[in-house]
């Protein structure tokens, strides 16, 4: 007989969304479960029937104490895939916020950003971590980082008075600028305010996003770079856990954090803050014609340099080679169409500037760690 189990989980937006497709990608693998699923609204009430549920196990984004009190009633084996951690004697799994806050600070770093900010929403633990980890991070890069926190506005005050606020925020940021936001809503948010502002994205602040929701990132404009959490292997990881505690074995409590899968470059960072403007011509030329085909020596043809004299340049200010971006800015276009597309390989190798699809798999597997098959596995949107 197969287990019925419970999924309290929204289908509102892109993280829980990914959490579902881990899910059923376990159940599909296994079919061992029947699924129900009442869709709540995030930190909305628990469903009435929720206390009195006979299955056999929940999932639950437990962000509120009445779904705690809810899921605790029905004392049945539980998993939260939630960072509020509401009901702290459940295994829990979710994505590292800390690793995810890191890897926006490596990104501005690369871009050559010496300014760098944060802006998010402390009634969250997660936008708390993200916060706390971006501050360490750019600290060790010797860079004092500008915060704003949406909550801060939380005692009564309007939202009109705390755009306000933030436009004024913004309007002070250091030029040029690399802002995270906490969340992909919130960065739509603030390159609307920015346009508002006169502080053109991404030439005076770059934004990146987390969750790379495919519509709100392409309907931005620009359009948003993502951070992209591992949330699909998220809700596989937490349902077997869950398969593993229906079944009565025996295991040490496992909290499990993810760390997140890449960045999902669009326009809103496309762009690199240095003085060199050598440097910064060749760089932005390699952005837009790097899957074109072009070498090396088509970039050094951009100055007056030789190519010696750019690749220490180029060094000195990104910490990498022209070579370096080239490949690295094909790759980042490959994820997407892995991501984003039913393409061949070999037509997103065509696309992406390989003349080979086994030498962009070399590539593909050297520089992420996984080939483009298990990496479009993972990904799928």
């Amino acid at each position: 007989m197969k287990r019925s189990v419970a999924l309290v989980i929204e289908t509102s937006n892109e993280y829980a969304r990914g959490l579902l497709r881990g899910i059923l990608r376990y159940q599909q693998e296994h079919e061992k479960w029947t699924i129900d699923l009442p869709e709540p609204h995030r930190r909305a009430d628990p469903p009435r029937w929720l206390r009195t549920y006979s299955g056999h196990g929940i999932i639950s984004r437990i962000e509120t104490k009445s779904i705690a009190r809810a899921v605790q009633a029905t004392q049945l084996p539980a998993i939260d895939v939630s960072s509020a951690r509401e009901l702290s004697t459940l295994p829990w799994v979710e994505t590292d916020d800390r690793k995810i806050a890191q890897l926006a600070v490596q990104h501005f770093l690369e871009r050559g950003f010496r300014h760098l900010a944060f802006c998010g929403d402390g009634s969250f633990n997660w936008s708390r971590w993200r916060h706390e980890a971006f501050v360490a991070e750019a600290k060790k890069a010797g860079i004092h980082s500008l915060v704003f926190d949406v909550d801060d506005d939380s005692s009564g005050m309007t939202w009109p008075h705390a755009r306000r606020r933030l436009m004024r925020w913004l309007v002070e940021l250091p030029e040029p600028c690399g802002l995270m936001a906490a969340y992909d809503s919130l960065a739509r948010r603030l390159i609307d305010l920015c346009a508002q502002a006169s502080r053109p994205v991404p030439e005076s602040i770059a934004i990146l996003g987390v969750d790379d929701d495919p519509l709100l990132c392409q309907l931005a404009t620009p359009p948003l770079s993502s951070i992209v959490p591992d949330s699909e292997g998220a809700g596989y990881a937490a349902a077997e856990q869950l398969d593993a505690i229906m079944s009565g074995k025996k295991m040490k409590r496992l909290d499990t954090l993810l760390p997140p899968l890449g960045i999902a470059t669009r326009q809103s960072t496309d762009t690199f803050a240095v003085d060199d403007n050598d440097v910064s011509v060749s760089a932005h030329y390699i952005l837009a014609h790097a899957c074109e085909g072009i070498q090396v020596d088509d970039v050094v043809k951009q100055t007056q340099l030789t190519r010696r004299a750019l690749e220490k340049r180029f060094k000195d200010a990104l910490g990498k080679t022209p070579h370096a971006l080239i490949i690295e800015t094909r790759l980042s276009k490959a994820e997407r169409y892995l991501r984003e597309t039913s393409l061949t390989l070999e037509q997103i190798a065509t696309r992406c500037g390989f003349e080979y699809s086994e030498y962009l798999s070399v590539l593909f597997k050297k520089h992420r760690k996984m080939t483009p098959g298990v990496y479009r596995q993972q990904h799928r949107q």
